[in-house]
């Protein structure tokens, strides 16, 4: 029941951020954005501008193709008669599409005249009821509705149906929503349910969600909370029943967070103490006559922490759910409770990171000191959170540090921390900082600098970068008005001019092999992820007309492709390349036409005369009719006169 419940609600997510995005037209070119700034968009390839529609966030079109969040269709959609459908569904004059992930998949069977969408997840037409891509079998057409808009429960006039299954024995007369304010629970004449499973024991004319709760439900009897799973929580005390908080309740002497005990001394007297600048739900404070105590969602480490020699009268929330003080001291709660020792309480500050912390002679992260670190001139010039590598760079006044933390794998507990000075190369560190939103670049008011712990390479200066200049095209590469750099390398020979990325990465076990151009070359690039060292190779094609052949696919193939230029067509396997040469690279793939050109899955191709599979012709086949579809677990390649290859999918 839980992955089936997950998957939907998965699903429910994918979609709710659509509307995020959309197609914007820039220097005669069509990008689609999907968050804010220019990495946040992709470049629509092979557009006809003369006839590109934007249809609404997700779908645009031209004469020949369909763009759904700005990838080209690889279904075989027929732009002309082609609409968009509430939902995010579609159709064309064929078929009918679903919106799945980042491409559209066509419903088999369904019929494009008489399809009705009738939530995210379920569709009709005259014949077929189907839930995503598959038919529900044994349906009434005519009668079957979709109960709500998220969840995944439907019904016709003989049942009643959660993510496309029926739920045996349901009453279809009877079964509705217990509360418009939470979809989780169902229920008919006789029972209660969540997703396709009877809660046993509850009863359905008083059952009902508490509002202002999360997955918390009651009848007449008993208490009820959901995850996954249904939890009988036993009798309700209706003279002392009390909603303390939306993750938790007070059951007479029992006290529920996420529908686990906790041990409060005294329940009776228990109170939250309110923070209304967190979030509720993921830490809580609370109190009774003797104790302060913190509820966190650390299930490993108990969910309740009693924090040692808190005053209760003075005690605090501050500016953030994880610290808190009274007129003692400071402390901060996450998997444990940690008391700030040597604080300042006066001058203590909250950086906008909550991890971190100061005041006028400490620093502290998740409340732990930092020792050999000044609170003057204090900041956090790079926090990613990844786990026990020291990718996270501080300064001070005098200098830049390295943060080495060490969590438990298994729990996630911090178990140690410390700050290590980096004294090589010397940089200002009043002025340090990341380069833009690039994590592996920095600058400060005289140098440009490139680290990457991921891959052992400590911080440099990048030897002769113009700083005015300086540009980052990705993790790797960077370039200024003189030189092109390679992990902060300078790259001897290359042109900054005209510096262009032709291609994806093609990839064969551990080596890359990538095509980029300046304004007077082509060049093939050898390298290894994360190894500084690398071969490059000049390749004798039109630099200006060189370019990857417009792909009609969405799978990006890890081995082959191909290439084009004003005076051919060429085709690339890096499965088959032993040695980096220029005349071993590509094969001129002959008599093919650079203007009708398209590429095609599995290293199929075609042209307005010809199929090719990789640089051979396809004797016979028709490329009009020729294609590629995916159906029922397997790829076809076929045309008009007969199937040349199915294959299983894996991929």
């Amino acid at each position: 029941m839980k992955s089936k419940f997950f998957k939907v609600v998965l699903g429910v997510f994918i979609l709710a951020n659509f509307g995020m995005a959309e197609y914007v037209k820039r220097n005669n070119e069509i990008y689609y954005k999907y968050s804010e700034g220019e990495d946040g968009e992709l470049k629509v390839e092979n557009v006809d501008l003369g006839t590109f529609k934007i249809l609404n966030d997700k779908y645009a079109k031209d004469d020949k193709s369909v763009y759904f969040s700005g990838n080209k269709s690889y279904e075989d959609v027929d732009s002309k008669t082609f609409e968009v459908l509430p939902n995010y569904y579609s159709k064309d004059k064929n078929n009918v599409y679903r919106p799945i992930n980042e491409w559209i998949q066509k419903i088999d069977g369904a019929n494009p005249k008489t399809i009705k969408v009738l939530n995210e997840f379920y569709s009709k037409d005259n014949k077929n009821v189907f839930y995503n891509e598959n038919k529900i079998p044994n349906v009434d057409v005519n009668s079957f509705v979709a109960l709500d808009e998220e969840i995944g429960y439907a019904k016709d006039k003989n049942s009643v149906y959660y993510s496309g299954t029926k739920i045996e024995n349901a009453n279809v007369k009877t079964f509705k929503v217990v509360s418009t304010e939470s979809l989780y629970f169902f229920k008919d004449n006789k029972n209660v349910y969540v997703a396709e499973k009877v809660i046993k024991g509850a009863d359905p004319q008083t059952f009902k969600d508490i509002p202002e709760t999360i997955y918390y439900a009651r009848d007449k009897n008993n208490l009820y909370y959901y995850s996954g799973d249904v939890k009988n929580l036993g009798k309700i005390n209706e003279n002392n029943f009390k909603v303390l908080d939306s993750s938790l309740i007070k059951n007479g002497n029992e006290i529920y967070y996420f529908g686990e005990k906790l041990d409060i001394k005294n329940p009776e007297k228990f109170e939250v103490i309110r923070n209304d600048l967190s979030d509720p739900s993921m830490i809580i404070y609370g109190k009774d006559d003797k104790n302060v105590y913190v509820v966190t969602p650390y299930k490993e480490a108990g969910h309740l922490k009693i924090i040692k020699n808190a005053d209760k009268d003075t005690f605090e929330v501050m500016q953030n759910s994880n610290y808190s003080k009274d007129k003692n001291n400071i402390y901060y709660a996450e998997y444990n409770v940690v008391q700030l020792q040597d604080v300042d309480k006066n001058s203590f500050i909250l950086v906008e990171d909550e991890d971190f912390s100061y005041d006028k002679k400490n620093v502290y992260y998740r409340g732990r000191k930092l020792n050999d670190i000044s609170s003057n001139g204090f900041k956090v010039v790079r926090l990613v959170n990844r786990r026990n590598i020291p990718l996270n760079f501080l300064s001070d006044s005098k200098n830049i540090y390295k943060l080495v933390t060490v969590y438990d794998e298994k729990t996630d507990k911090l178990k140690s921390v410390k700050v290590v000075a980096v004294k090589n190369p010397k940089v200002d560190s009043k002025t340090f900082e990341i380069f833009d939103y690039w994590e592996n670049y920095f600058r400060d008011k005289n140098n440009v600098y490139y680290e990457n712990e991921l891959y052992k390479m400590g911080l440099k200066k990048i030897a002769g970068a113009d700083r005015k200049s300086f540009k980052v095209l990705n993790d790797e590469f960077s370039k200024d008005k003189n030189n092109v750099y390679y992990y902060g390398n300078k790259m001897k020979g290359i042109s900054p001019v005209g510096l262009e990325f032709v291609d994806s990465n093609f990839k064969n076990g551990e080596d890359i092999i990538s095509f980029f151009k300046t304004k007077d070359k082509v060049y093939a690039l050898k390298t290894r992820t994360g190894k500084e060292a690398y071969e490059i190779v000049p390749l004798n094609f039109d630099v200006i007309s060189f370019k990857d052949s417009n792909a009609d696919y969405p799978y990006g193939s890890k081995f082959e492709g191909y290439f084009q230029d004003k005076n051919g067509v060429y085709y690339f396997d890096m499965s088959k390349l032993d040695k980096l040469t220029p005349n071993n690279i590509f094969s001129k793939v002959e008599g093919a036409d650079t203007s009708s050109f398209v590429q095609l899955m599995f290293g199929y191709a075609k042209d307005k005369n010809k199929v090719y599979r990789g640089n051979q012709e396809i004797k016979g086949a028709d490329p009009e009719s020729f294609k590629i579809i995916e159906t029922s677990g397997k790829v076809i390649v076929k045309d008009k006169n007969r199937a040349y290859r199915e294959i299983k999918e894996e991929f």
